[in-house]
């Protein structure tokens, strides 16, 4: 089933958490990681409406829990872009590592941590990029 972001962003992200946990890669890259991870698909020139934030909570290998959230919710980590940036990431157009590392998203937590655990932070995009997605603006 197609879904729309940002009016089906709850079944999307619903989706999301089925997508990764089918993922023997991300099974492997995050075994022994607990973490809360917060996705945030900001307003731009292509969309003008309110953030977009998605809680992702992995523990030990597994994604327990996806959610859509506001902004006073706890989370060890975050990815912020703008929502022509995350088309274009879960389109296949833009790689996750080099758009951190030249500004595109900005990385909020312990950036050592990330940098170790940076394969089950790409097969979440990949999860993200499996789901069936079309971008309403």
């Amino acid at each position: 089933m197609t879904l729309r972001l940002p009016a089906d962003a709850a079944g999307w992200v619903q989706s999301w958490r089925e997508n990764i946990n089918d993922r023997e890669g991300f099974t492997a890259a995050a075994a022994e990681f607990d973490a809360t991870f917060c996705f945030e698909i900001q307003s731009d020139d292509r969309y003008d409406g309110d953030s977009i934030l998605f809680r992702v909570t992995i523990d030990d290998g597994t994604c327990t829990d996806t959610a859509i959230i506001d902004e006073t919710a706890d989370y060890d980590f975050a990815l912020r872009g703008p929502y022509d940036a995350w088309a274009a990431l879960l389109t296949g157009e833009l790689d996750v590592s080099e758009s951190v590392m030249n500004g595109t998203f900005d990385v909020e937590g312990n950036t050592m941590t990330l940098l170790q655990r940076q394969d089950a932070l790409s097969e979440m995009i990949v999860a993200a990029q499996a789901v069936d997605t079309v971008f309403e603006y």
